[in-house]
């Protein structure tokens, strides 16, 4: 098999072509990272409403609240957070690849306490803990 060279052009793609391809892909790149950062989105609040359910149970889970995606993903893993009042919130922490064992998503409340600026969490894995957590607060 014999390679050979391609012949050579005397048209070179001027300097605003390659401006304008560039610039597209550029453009193309960063929907693509936007709509995967939406189904990420998605599937943190998903995952974080199934696991409530099987948690806390139906009722319970459904009285939590709206819940929200966290702006900050921890790396391979989903998570997101339902606020139970202005200073307490309840986060669950997923794996973005389960192992199909529900052990390995984490509930905790984070509370804050605005008087002297500190916050506490507290891991919760039944409707019982969330209860205690939310009733011990942060004192």
């Amino acid at each position: 098999m014999t390679l050979t060279q391609p012949e050579p052009t005397a048209r070179k793609t001027d300097t605003n072509t390659l401006l304008t391809l560039g610039l597209a892909a550029i453009a193309q790149r960063h929907e693509e990272i936007r709509r995967q950062d939406r189904l990420d989105d998605e599937n943190a609040v998903r995952r974080a409403k199934s696991e409530a359910r099987a948690t806390f149970g139906q009722e319970a889970a459904a009285a939590l609240g709206e819940w929200l995606p966290s702006q900050e993903m921890p790396e391979r893993m989903y998570q997101a957070f339902v606020e139970l009042d202005p200073r307490t919130s309840l986060i669950c922490t997923t794996p973005r690849f389960p192992s199909g064992t529900r052990p390995e998503t984490v509930f905790e409340v984070l509370a804050y306490c605005g008087s002297c600026s500190s916050h506490s969490t507290t891991a919760v894995g039944s409707l019982a803990d969330l209860a205690g957590a939310l009733r011990g607060g942060l004192r």
